[in-house]
């Protein structure tokens, strides 16, 4: 099985123009999905129960602690776990804090506990903390919704690229330029097909994708550097070596796919355990391994074979350069 992949790798070294295509038709398929039917917003989950707190705005920026601190110190008095909570500021003079819990709690007590504690904390005589603040806590069965905001994710892809730019210098100063060029443009194919590839499966656009984005550029980095690690150390090992033959011995195929089994199982656990929310991120990185895989095997030897060639072409055009204008300033 090893073998034949590899050599259905070796195959496809240098065969940029087609791997180029193979991405590009991707790529397309996913703008098309998202101008034709648009991105999946049905972002709703399993049924939930809330636990809403509703804070009057300045009490809410100055003593979220303490409200947090009541709050979780309730729960643990009756044995209640929350999945996760939520935090937010409303229009007018008026905040909440959300606790997301499993639609099987029976949230009455706590919040019957909590306004009685809140009650008392707020007294304008009681000399405490949250005086005078108003704080009211409520319950409601609803499906909790995890919509992606448009600024984390310009956060998202700013960070991507300075990840990218910072990994791209490190390489081609501690390697060559060839490998720096080629990580930089893998880790690019790659965060453009994990987005392609859940636009066409219609997986949900949530907060998520955020979290995805950065698990697939920094598994292409690793996954990516495996290989271009081999590369350098063969490269000083053996100087004269022909560009196809250093990227052929030196693909790191068994450690990339057990660097990606493991990643593998690392996903399916969280899919299996975790709560519905953290599962559609396991879902979502698990294209974000495929398409970092792909990226890693397939399209960083095919994108490196050319690059080395037109470099090394370049040097040897020097060489003979200075070499020529070595022998006219020798002669005169």
């Amino acid at each position: 099985m090893m073998n034949k992949l590899e050599k259905i790798i070796k195959s496809t070294i240098g065969k940029i123009n087609i791997l180029s295509i193979v991405c590009g038709v991707i790529v397309v398929l996913g703008v098309v999905f998202l101008a034709v039917f648009g991105y999946s917003a049905d972002a709703t989950y399993d049924d939930v129960k809330t636990l809403t707190v509703r804070v009057n705005q300045y009490a809410y920026s100055q003593n979220i602690d303490t409200i947090e601190t009541v709050c979780e110190t309730e729960f643990d008095k009756l044995g209640l776990d929350y999945e996760y909570d939520m935090k937010g500021e409303m229009n007018g003079d008026e905040s909440e804090l959300v606790y997301v819990f499993d639609k099987s709690v029976n949230l009455s007590k706590a919040v019957t506990n909590l306004n009685a504690t809140f009650a008392e904390e707020t007294k304008a005589d009681s000399g405490k903390v949250l005086a005078g603040a108003r704080i009211s806590v409520t319950a409601h069965n609803e499906i909790a919704p995890d919509k992606l905001p448009g600024q984390a994710l310009l956060r998202t892809v700013i960070a991507g690229a300075l990840f990218g730019v910072l990994a791209c210098l490190y390489v081609t100063i501690r390697q060559k330029f060839t490998n720096g060029l080629t990580l930089i443009t893998t880790m690019t194919v790659s965060a453009g097909l994990t987005c392609a590839l859940t636009l066409i499966t219609r997986m949900p656009i949530t907060s998520s994708i955020v979290y995805v984005l950065f698990f697939n550029l920094l598994f292409t980095a690793v996954a990516t550097m495996l290989t271009l690690n081999k590369v350098n150390a063969k490269q000083k090992e053996v100087e004269d070596i022909e560009a196809e033959e250093l990227i052929s011995s030196s693909l790191a195929i068994r450690e990339v796919l057990l660097l990606s089994a493991g990643v593998l199982v690392a996903l399916i656990l969280i899919g299996a355990i975790a709560t519905s929310v953290v599962r559609n991120f396991a879902v979502i990185a698990l294209l974000g391994l495929v398409a970092g895989v792909f990226s890693a095997l397939f399209f960083a030897p095919a994108f490196y074979l050319p690059i080395k060639r037109y470099v090394d072409k370049k040097a040897a055009q020097r060489a003979r350069y200075d070499y020529k204008k070595g022998v006219k300033e020798t002669d005169k």
